[in-house]
């Protein structure tokens, strides 16, 4: 089915919004027939990217357009309305960024408008339901399509639509001659208890702490449950939903796909993934366009799988591709110099705690992440030490035995006096656990260049007054996402062969984290492996992002002594 011409819409926009009292009865009643009638002719929507023909995103110039259904999307109404209608269940599989949250909130205003139905609006917290000024919640969405009804269409003042009227309160909307309304609900195991509803709408299902029981318990109150998402993991509830609705068409399956968007999809052609680089496996088929292209090289192999192609990825399957894995392992690993820092020199030491890959020097930049234990033998600390200019790890440190506060005066003399660049050698932590108290033990050695975290989300992302960075299953998602990228796309060298074998360790669980499988691990001694090489690494990667203040040369020797006079620092610098 084909998009309405433009020229066409605007015409039909102009007509209705003019219409004269004889025509205006004509109109109301094409639109009660058809939501996509009455979305074409007066639903406005907020856009904020737009794809070009090079396949890649930019803001928009003109965030508010019309809301022309695409046909992907007239298609996906049609099926969802049928299901409201006929008291079927539907779940909408969809890549993100499809516009389907907007077009089952058109949907909801639509019978509310002209159908006397009573639907429940249902997210993940309160604010996503409903926040002032958020176009990410659901009645901002609501709010903006009555905004944009032409007056005589509306069945009072809009003052009194608007949120604070007397026919709109937070997370309710009331139709003051139908009695329709629509209300807003945070997910709980009691979903629509009291109350009888048309349909309810669980947007973002996936992410739902307690989407089975919200899910049953919606059951009670409508003959119309609709899930909307993009998955997560394996294991969830809307992945079952998925699965049982493909094989046995309970619910209704609803799909919103990248290649039927008129932007994403744009020059697309079939292709086969004979690698697995894209799909994640070998000889699969995908849909690829210009688009796509762009997204592989931004995206990780599992945000590919879930947010693009609409994939649960299963519980247990590796997050770094293993082939990747393995060709970067036989390319760049090398055997490592064993050293130990005595005296602020490196020493070879055959046994020695750090793995050395390059002469340190002056003419670059490095930076260092520690991946911190308790020191008592079960898991490593690990330090990752990168040349900040050619992402390149030139040298790890690894012991199960030191203590934190041992452990900063070990790194922060590797970076005053081993891996000193042209600028100050910037260090990083993971703060959770025992990372905690590495601040003061970094204080106390009186080391100055710290890693800050920034404030992500905003403009700015300026650094803040927190030290380290914080392990959150979201931001331990983005730093190792952000490690496969670099790595698939030949932007970081790793010639560490424990910490490439380390990454094939990494497995997403059920409900979409990553973690590390434990293993003894026989070069440190550690009894338990948890995957810190490549934490430690990770961070480093980060960190070859920001930018170290600039330092005086910090010199051994005093301004009188026969070294200084000698220039002993330009002797010793190269090792």
């Amino acid at each position: 089915m084909p998009s309405p011409d433009p020229i066409a819409i605007i015409q039909l926009r102009q007509r209705v919004l003019n219409a004269s009292a004889a025509e205006q009865p004509h109109i109301r009643a094409a639109f009660a027939q058809s939501f996509p009638a009455w979305a074409d002719a007066t639903a406005w929507t907020f856009r904020v990217k737009e794809v070009g023909d090079d396949g890649r995103e930019r803001p928009v110039r003109q965030p508010h357009v019309p809301f022309t259904l695409w046909p992907c999307q007239r298609r996906a109404a049609t099926e969802v309305i049928e299901g409201i209608e006929a008291g079927r269940d539907v779940v909408i599989r969809k890549s993100r960024d499809m516009g389907a949250s907007w077009l089952v909130s058109a949907i909801a205003v639509w019978g509310w408008m002209f159908k006397g139905w009573q639907s429940l609006l249902v997210s993940r917290v309160e604010d996503l339901v409903d926040r002032t000024g958020d176009p990410d919640s659901l009645f901002w969405k609501l709010d903006y399509l009555l905004s944009s009804q032409p007056r005589w269409l509306l069945p009072c003042d809009p003052d009194s639509l608007a949120k604070g009227g007397q026919f709109r309160q937070h997370m309710v909307l009331r139709h003051p001659e139908s009695g329709a309304t629509i209300t807003g609900q945070a997910s709980t195991e009691h979903i629509g208890r009291g109350g009888r509803r048309t349909f309810v709408l669980f947007d973002e299902f996936a992410a739902l702490d307690n989407a089975a029981a919200a899910w049953r318990s919606a059951a009670d109150c409508t003959s119309c449950r609709v899930a909307n998402s993009t998955p997560i993991g394996a294991g969830s509830e809307y992945s079952r939903l998925v699965a049982t609705a493909r094989t046995k068409g309970e619910p209704r399956l609803v799909e919103l796909m990248y290649w039927d968007h008129p932007e994403k999809g744009a020059g697309a052609e079939q292709r086969i993934d004979e690698d697995g680089t894209v799909t994640g496996f070998a000889g699969s088929p995908f849909t690829w366009s210009p688009w796509l292209a762009e997204q592989a090289k931004r995206r990780d192999r599992v945000d590919l799988a879930q947010n693009v192609f609409a994939e649960s990825v299963g519980s247990g399957a590796a997050f770094f591709p293993s082939h990747i894995v393995t060709k970067h392992r036989d390319t760049n690993a090398a055997d490592p110099k064993r050293c130990e820092i005595v005296r602020g020199k490196l020493v070879r030491e055959p046994q020695g705690r750090w793995r050395v890959w390059g002469d340190p020097t002056r003419a670059t930049e490095y930076v260092v992440f520690i991946d911190p234990s308790h020191g008592t033998g079960s898991a490593n600390s690990a330090a990752c030490v990168m040349d900040a200019t050619a992402r390149r790890v030139v040298a790890e440190f690894v012991d199960p035995n030191i203590s934190t506060y041992d452990l900063a005066l070990e790194v922060s003399n590797a970076a005053r006096r081993v891996w000193r660049g042209r600028r100050a050698t910037l260090v990083g932590w993971e703060t959770n656990g025992p990372g905690a108290t590495l601040q003061h033990d970094f204080e106390r050695a009186q080391y100055p260049a710290i890693y800050r975290q920034r404030q992500t989300g905003t403009t700015s992302e300026r650094a803040t007054r927190r030290v380290g960075w914080t392990s959150t299953k979201r931001a331990k998602r983005q730093l190792l996402g952000d490690l496969a990228r670099a790595l698939a796309q030949g932007e970081v060298v790793v010639p560490s062969g424990e910490a490439l074998d380390e990454m094939l360790e990494y497995v997403i669980l059920d409900d979409g984290s990553i973690e590390a499988g434990s293993r003894r691990d026989e070069a440190s001694g550690a009894r338990e492996a948890h995957g810190d090489r490549v934490i430690a690494l990770a961070g480093a990667f980060m960190l070859c992002g920001e930018a170290g203040p600039a330092v005086e040369e910090e010199s051994e020797y005093g301004g009188d002594t026969l070294g200084s006079i000698l220039k002993h620092d330009d002797v010793t610098r190269e090792w």
